[in-house]
């Protein structure tokens, strides 16, 4: 059988990275890869490199040379990087605009199938009550991908990262909020779809490791940790202090999107039921079994990380 060559954009991100770990686990080795960075002699990048993968360097604010790593591909996963601090201010490229410019390099490139990793826009679950400007461009950027009638596009929409646990703050609301661990499990799912990518297309899938109420997060913790731990819920979210910041303007968005759709993160109940089957399908690919076929829980984070 001959190998099908997977383009990651931004191998050496959170994201990225576990998406190239993923499929290196692979047993039946069906996928090469080819990661592209900005910065080939990173440490993360040289580490991939010792792995097999074919470490490009790009511009991804340039088309051509997007298009010209993405050439061979047979799939593409893009994750554009909301906080990137050379997009989103005045006077520089937006995240749509970069997003959309790695889309229309992946259909120049001729790649068969994309996946793009969105978000479900706040604007529109809260009626503009609450915009959430990475939420909201993420979204027209994976209708972007899904609109291109040559390519097979698949948006993977990841839960909120197990790993914020480590900031201070955390999202009011009443519903259960649906959390992935993006090493342990995002990797895996997208593995997952790439197994059969042509069941997925045109689709929008939820990533999701475990779905929690926020007053059973401490419940887990102490039993995870043996220590005690509270859950005390901000007064009001527009009292968050951003310090100047983009990146905690957006958790200041995200924490009020929370709030005003009731929980709703994906504008939808959560449903972890498909994200557990890909995790199962990319598991037995990469020859695990047992426990490892389980997607990550809350607990086992914090027994891993807290303990």
């Amino acid at each position: 059988m001959s190998q099908k060559l997977v383009t990651v954009y931004g191998a050496t991100g959170a994201q990225g990275g576990s998406v190239v770990r993923a499929l290196l686990r692979d047993k039946s080795s069906p996928f090469t890869i080819r990661g592209i960075t900005r910065s080939p002699d990173s440490e993360a990048a040289k580490a991939l490199a010792a792995q097999g993968v074919e470490i490009i360097k790009v511009n991804i604010f340039n088309k051509d040379e997007l298009a010209a790593a993405f050439k061979g591909s047979w799939a593409v996963f893009v994750n554009t990087n909301s906080d990137d601090p050379s997009i989103g201010s005045p006077g520089l490229p937006t995240e749509t605009q970069i997003g959309q410019l790695a889309v229309d390099a992946a259909v120049e490139a001729g790649a068969k199938y994309l996946i793009y990793s969105g978000l479900a826009s706040a604007s529109r679950i809260t009626s503009g009550a609450v915009p959430c400007l990475c939420f909201d461009e993420k979204e027209h950027i994976g209708k972007y991908a899904l609109s291109q009638p040559s390519l097979r596009s698949i948006v993977v929409n990841p839960a909120y990262y197990m790993e914020n646990f480590n900031a201070k703050e955390w999202a009011g609301g009443s519903n259960e909020v649906p959390l992935i661990a993006i090493e342990r499990d995002f990797g895996d799912i997208v593995h997952g779809v790439l197994l059969n990518p042509g069941l997925h297309c045109g689709k929008t899938i939820q990533a999701i490791s475990q779905s929690r109420a926020l007053e059973e997060i401490p419940t887990d913790f102490e039993h995870a940790t043996g220590k005690r731990a509270r859950f005390v819920p901000l007064e009001d979210w527009r009292l968050l202090k951003t310090d100047g910041t983009r990146v905690m303007q957006t958790v200041k968005e995200m924490f009020g999107f929370c709030y005003v759709s009731g929980g709703l993160y994906y504008g939808e109940p959560n449903n972890v039921d498909l994200s557990a089957s890909l995790k199962q399908a990319a598991v037995a690919a990469q020859g695990r079994s047992g426990e490892d076929t389980c997607l990550y829980s809350l607990g086992e984070y914090f027994k891993d990380f807290f303990a």
